[in-house]
């Protein structure tokens, strides 16, 4: 974006409903410039651009990549295509904006980094949830030592659950754990300050069997001895969808993390309880105003593809503790 141009204009790859439902309709409300779009099928371009308002519809990735009224580039392609089309937009000098999950494996992950940084091209990771009020509050006073060493954290949350077509019926790409998993596995690191160093997990249905997850579960060692719990699941119809961090000194916990107008973080001590209440945010609109101010060198708390490797090797290590039955360390050597 040059400095004359005061917005970004905007191209999506990938039309799902994840663009459709949320981050397309966020952009909307953002103010955003919506420049050009591609799908999977030239019919379906056409019509989330006219449905949206882009300027027009491409016929592939490549055309798109081209555009130069494109300044940024939303990914949300099938997972395992993450890594090629970052590879391409970094290539093509276009800022990225990258769906989660970032990679399917380290080395695809290293790969990817390294290759925006030759080319010079900001590159964020899609885990909006980081932008909510509530959590970022939780973090600011977690990294504060008001709650002193810590010594367990466990998040749990719901998700709708999609119907199984296309891409999703592949195993190596899809589940829970890519769906949700992933932001659990990034908010326990990104909250505590601290990095998995092991793992140990199971899902249903059980992927040793072939079967995609719809429920996993994580048990982890953090490199500060804490222990950490996660559970992502979309076999649930009230999950509670809450952050628990547990210290020396104090106790955080959180009211629902979602599907509430309100949440509230409270800390008990041993002078009782204190709570701080907080509007659900909305996150999309936070992402997409988050990467805008990248664009004009306004870090945000948006991931980069670095921060993210971290959270790849953790979700490789479940993956491979799931199949193996065993406890996993976690790796971010290629």
């Amino acid at each position: 974006m040059s400095e004359e141009k005061k917005t970004c204009g905007w191209g999506v790859a990938g039309l799902g409903w994840v663009a459709g439902d949320f981050v397309v309709p966020a952009m909307v409300q953002a103010g955003s410039e919506l420049v050009a779009c591609v799908g999977s099928t030239p019919e379906k371009s056409q019509a989330f651009a006219q449905r949206f308002g882009f300027t027009r519809a491409h016929a592939g990735l490549d055309s798109l990549l081209t555009d130069p009224a494109v300044d940024a580039v939303y990914l949300a392609l099938p997972n395992s295509m993450h890594y090629a089309a970052v590879l391409a937009a970094a290539r093509a000098g276009k800022q990225i904006l990258c769906e989660k999950p970032f990679a399917m494996s380290v080395a695809q992950a290293r790969e990817m980094v390294a290759a925006c940084t030759e080319s010079g091209v900001i590159l964020r990771i899609a885990h909006q949830i980081r932008l909510d009020a509530a959590v970022s509050r939780a973090r600011e006073i977690v990294r504060s030592g008001r709650l002193g060493r810590l010594a367990g954290i466990s998040i749990e949350r719901g998700s709708a659950n999609p119907a199984r077509k296309t891409w999703r019926l592949d195993n190596a790409q899809s589940g829970v754990i890519f769906d949700v998993g992933v932001h659990l596995l990034d908010l326990i690191q990104w909250v505590s300050g601290q990095r998995f160093v092991e793992v140990s997990a199971f899902s249903h249905p059980d992927r040793k069997l072939g079967k995609s997850d719809d429920t996993v579960t994580v048990l982890g060692r953090l490199d500060g001895d804490c222990h950490a719990v996660a559970r992502a699941t979309r076999e649930v119809g009230s999950a509670e969808n809450n952050l628990i961090v547990e210290g020396a000194d104090a106790t955080l916990f959180t009211s629902s993390l979602r599907f509430a107008k309100e949440h509230v973080v409270s800390v008990r001590d041993k002078n009782g309880v204190t709570e701080e209440r907080f509007p659900a945010s909305p996150a999309y609109v936070l992402q997409v105003s988050a990467f805008e101010g990248e664009l004009r060198g306004v870090r945000s708390q948006l991931p980069d593809g670095e921060d993210s490797l971290h959270t790849v090797a953790t979700t490789q290590a479940v993956l491979q503790s799931i199949l193996e039955r065993r406890i996993v360390s976690v790796s971010t050597a290629a």
